[in-house]
């Protein structure tokens, strides 16, 4: 079970579905909704993965400023630059403890 009580595969299966169903929808909305819907579905996908304190970081980052994408684009858009930056960085620093590891 993943952290909402749903089976992994059920919950990565749905995840899968919607960000098939979406990808027609990326012709016709604007840059911003795409952005979003591939930031949902992220989202879909932290909740299936490990938990962890990044990971319950980034998830509650996130319910804190999605409605930003339909209220105010600009503070949106500035909050997901620091999104994005968290994320390579938690990256990098994953990736350079793996190498520790090896």
């Amino acid at each position: 079970m993943n952290a909402d009580g749903e089976r992994p595969d059920h919950a990565l299966y749905e995840t899968v579905t919607v960000l098939v169903c979406s990808a027609p929808l990326a012709f016709d909305e604007t840059r911003l909704l795409s952005a979003f819907r591939m930031l949902d579905a992220a989202d879909r996908l932290m909740r299936i993965m490990p938990d962890d304190d990044f990971l319950r970081w980034a998830r509650a980052d996130f319910a804190a400023h999605r409605t930003l994408a339909m209220t105010d684009q600009t503070a949106f858009t500035t909050w997901l630059s620091g999104y994005v930056s968290a994320f390579a960085t938690q990256a990098l620093r994953r990736t350079d403890s793996q190498e520790a590891g090896s």
